[in-house]
């Protein structure tokens, strides 16, 4: 009986921290597209139904390419062999935090 309980007690609390981080997750996304969308120079001026969509970077890239193209997109453009030009946005202009959110709606993409 007490096995019972403490193994509904666990499944229960996991539930809650799940339940937790998908709504955290949903406020990541929200702030990311945001700042997406509010964003100097504008990204949706390179990036839009037309040309360099990402409408599915999220089935395939990872938040490592994301914070990558955001922070070293010279970088990137080396790496995977891809022509183009795309400002870097430094700590100065993405804070860390913010970073994560956009990284957390690119990935939502999909």
């Amino acid at each position: 009986m007490i096995r019972r309980l403490l193994v509904l007690s666990v499944a229960m609390a996991a539930l809650l921290c799940a339940g937790t981080a998908i709504a955290q997750d949903a406020a990541q996304v929200e702030k990311g597209k945001a700042i997406y969308d509010a964003a100097k120079p504008a990204c949706k001026a390179c990036h839009n139904e037309k040309k360099n969509p990402l409408d599915a970077f999220g089935a395939a890239g990872t938040a490592d390419d994301a914070k990558g193209w955001i922070r070293t997109p010279k970088e990137m453009f080396a790496k995977t062999g891809k022509k183009g030009m795309m400002p870097a946005y430094s700590e100065k202009k993405v804070s860390d935090e913010d970073l994560e959110a956009l990284t957390a709606y690119l990935l939502s993409l999909k």
